[in-house]
């Protein structure tokens, strides 16, 4: 399998390599944990082939979208990070402990997964740093981390609350957790991480019904800065005026946000309208929205929210750039910064028509017709 992208090639091992269950079926004796095994993730291993193997270009950074505000990064010096890593499956949240629940005053939420699952949580070779922003099971997932746990010697990054959470619920030893404060710089290879405030109003109601959270120990975003530039990952944060601070002390070439559609009673995700104004205050060159394709109880008409996004960044935001990725898909910046929207490979860089059937076909008549 292969994947040309900016005129660059890149071959994956074979899919049976990658997904050795699929290519070892007895179709006679298939049972149900044979077929869960050869069918999820849905992707295999391949995505996280890719993302071990591809090489980044030097002054380039590698961004891969992996659902919700889920992102792989790599830099070009090899450095690979986890953000808000996700596997988990559909599931409820309930009054007593749901953030969301406590604004809507809802017993119980239903949150249907739309997406597949891109990665193998336990198949990556290598893993720098894992990024949660907040305590949300789609950020913060036990299977995602134990994945990484026991896959790599990776250490886990998150603010108290989430640091707690991963120690105390998830078993992940102390010396392997570091709790983030908003101030804090830690060097990578390719990249410095900053971590900077988060104002995501949800997560400051979740866990406690009657109290308030302090937004730095419950939630932050992680800024990193690389030879391409400073990519900003904002997590599940709703607009805030202090967001301009954070444009005028740093200079933020990429900024991913969440973005969704909220029913009436309850503000989780920011419209599209508000995705722009973060864009605005941060003074992001590019803006690539995240989320709106996870659960369906945000999702709305995806396609409705990704056109009024861009229509609202073209016409108060031209000096801005979006990019609306696909599931799966590569970013590479600045490279890809004009793309406007991602296309998966199409697979055509293999293509060759004088092998094809129907140029043997042509071949063959006009030989006909020769000897005629």
């Amino acid at each position: 399998m292969s994947v040309k992208k900016n005129n660059e090639t890149y071959v994956s091992p074979a899919y049976n390599s990658v997904c050795p269950e699929a290519g070892n079926v007895d179709p006679k004796n298939i049972t149900r944990d044979s077929w869960v095994k050869a069918s999820f993730p849905e992707w295999g291993r391949y995505l996280n082939y890719e993302i071990d193997n591809f090489p980044v270009p030097k002054g380039q950074v590698a961004m891969w979208w992996v659902s919700g505000s889920s992102w792989i990064l790599k830099t070009d010096l090899g450095g690979i990070f986890l953000i808000d890593a996700n596997a988990c499956v559909s599931h409820s949240t309930h009054f007593g402990e749901c953030g969301v629940c406590y604004q809507s005053g809802a017993p119980f939420i239903n949150w249907m997964r739309l997406s597949p699952q891109y990665i193998d949580p336990w198949g990556y070779g290598r893993i720098d740093a894992y990024l949660m922003s907040h305590t949300h099971a789609d950020h913060c997932d036990p299977y995602s981390i134990a994945g990484a746990a026991q896959c790599s010697s990776t250490k886990f990054y998150g603010p108290r609350v989430v640091a707690e959470k991963t120690r105390d619920e998830f078993g992940i030893p102390k010396e392997r957790i570091v709790t983030a404060k908003v101030g804090d710089i830690y060097e990578f290879p390719g990249a410095k991480l900053h971590i900077l405030p988060c104002y995501d109003e949800t997560a400051i109601r979740t866990g406690i019904a009657d109290k308030l959270l302090d937004y730095e120990e419950c939630t932050v975003c992680f800024m990193f800065e690389t030879s391409a530039g400073n990519i900003l990952f904002g997590g599940d944060t709703w607009y805030n005026d202090a967001y301009v601070e954070v444009g005028e002390k740093y200079d933020i070439d990429v900024a991913t946000f969440n973005m969704g559609f909220n029913a009436l009673g309850a503000t989780d995700k920011m419209t599209p309208y508000d995705a722009v104004r973060f864009g605005q205050a941060v003074k992001a060159k590019v803006l690539i929205p995240d989320h709106y394709n996870l659960f369906a109880n945000i999702a709305g008409d995806p396609m409705l929210l990704v056109q009024q996004f861009e229509r609202i960044a073209q016409e108060i935001a031209p000096e801005i750039k979006t990019v609306i990725m696909q599931g799966g898909g590569r970013f590479l910046y600045p490279a890809d910064q004009d793309i406007k929207r991602y296309w998966y490979p199409n697979g055509s860089e293999n293509y060759d028509f004088k092998n094809s059937a129907v140029a043997k076909q042509i071949a063959s008549r006009r030989a006909k017709q020769k000897d005629k």
